[in-house]
């Protein structure tokens, strides 16, 4: 059964890039450019993801906070951090943080090496 990736990012473009990109590569990915609403969402329905990118510098909880959050329901779920920020700070859960911008060759590479094949 094929799982989503979550997309989680407040800048619109970012998400539906990413979201167009994997889809074409075969993948089922759900955008969301608000992080609380991304939260309560992968909260209720964690078991149907195997992944999150997210963004780290969002208002009003970063990426790192929505990582420990999502955490809290379900261990399993890979969480990785694509970010334009110089330092992601706190990472306590110590994530994969990759650097925009990011070749879209690089973020199928992200993937692939992070969940089953599709």
């Amino acid at each position: 059964m094929s799982r989503s990736i979550a997309i989680v990012d407040d800048e619109p473009d970012c998400v539906q890039l990413f979201k167009d990109i994997l889809s074409t590569n075969g993948y089922n990915a759900v955008g969301f450019t608000d992080p609380l609403l991304a939260l309560e969402h992968i909260q209720e329905n964690h078991e149907e993801y195997d992944l999150i990118l997210s963004d780290y510098r969002m208002t009003p909880i970063d990426g790192c906070d929505l990582a420990k959050k999502i955490a809290e329901v379900n261990t399993s779920i890979t969480i990785i951090i694509i970010t334009a920020a110089n330092d992601v700070g706190n990472n306590p859960l110590q994530l994969q943080v990759y650097f925009k911008p990011l070749i879209m060759s690089k973020l199928i590479e992200i993937v692939r090496k992070n969940i089953p094949s599709v």
